[in-house]
């Protein structure tokens, strides 16, 4: 019960969900090494497994923010620390709206780019609204 209870807080990391993984399937079937290099070469890229990238990203982000609170720590010594502050939220703001291609069959939010114009889920319509203004919200044609 120990060991179960170690290894599901040790899979609770993410740098750690992979060894682990590898590790159950060396003690579950000792024979097959072939399976388990066929997951590990589907797992990396460039011979760098999949825990060595999340821990390397996990670093990035750690000194990208390190970076911007040395700045920011800059930026207010020169009386710049508002205006510094403000411009890293919006470019954080532009940087994480990026678009990305649209899935197939994925429906717009503007019902104009939609086939036939319809509408995704949830949108209020101008013929909706005006039933529920004139005869309720609970008025079905």
């Amino acid at each position: 019960m120990t060991e179960s209870l170690k290894h599901a807080i040790q899979t609770v990391l993410p740098w750690n969900q992979n060894e682990d993984a590898k590790e159950l399937l060396l003690v579950a079937s000792p024979n097959n090494v072939e399976d388990l290099q066929d997951t590990e070469s589907s797992c990396s890229d460039d011979s760098i497994d999949q825990s060595q990238c999340t821990l390397l990203k996990t670093i990035m982000y750690l000194l990208c923010f390190l970076l911007w609170v040395i700045l920011y720590v800059i930026a207010i010594e020169f009386e710049f620390g508002t205006v510094y502050l403000v411009l890293s939220m919006l470019i954080f703001i532009w940087i994480n709206t990026h678009t990305r291609p649209k899935k197939p069959g994925e429906l717009s939010a503007y019902s104009v780019f939609n086939p036939n114009c319809t509408a995704i889920e949830g949108t209020l319509e101008a013929s909706q609204f005006e039933r529920e203004i004139r005869y309720g919200i609970g008025y079905v044609r």
